[in-house]
C-alpha cells in the first residue's frame, strides 16, 4: 500500500544508518514492525500478576516433565 507522510529527515536519515543497504521502504517497514512487535511484548508482559498469564514458566515445566517420566519408563 502507498502512503504519503511527514517524517522528520534527521529521523529518516537516522534510521538509514542503523539499516544500511535498505531502501527507505524497507527501513520503514522494519522500523513499524519492530514498534509494533514492542507493543505487543508490553502488552503481554502487562497481563502479568493478572492471572491471565503464567508468567511462571519454570513450575509448568517441571509439572510437564513429571507427566513425562511414566511414559519414559515403559519404553
Amino acid at each position: 500500500m502507498r502512503t504519503t507522510i511527514a517524517i522528520d529527515e534527521s529521523l529518516i536519515d537516522e534510521l538509514m544508518r542503523l539499516e544500511p543497504g535498505a531502501t527507505r521502504s524497507e527501513a520503514m517497514r522494519k522500523a513499524i514492525e519492530d514498534y509494533v512487535r514492542r507493543k505487543r511484548i508490553e502488552e503481554f508482559m502487562s497481563l502479568a500478576g493478572s492471572g491471565l498469564v503464567d508468567m511462571d514458566w519454570r513450575e509448568a515445566e517441571e509439572q510437564e516433565l513429571a507427566k513425562l517420566e511414566p511414559h519414559a519408563r515403559k519404553t
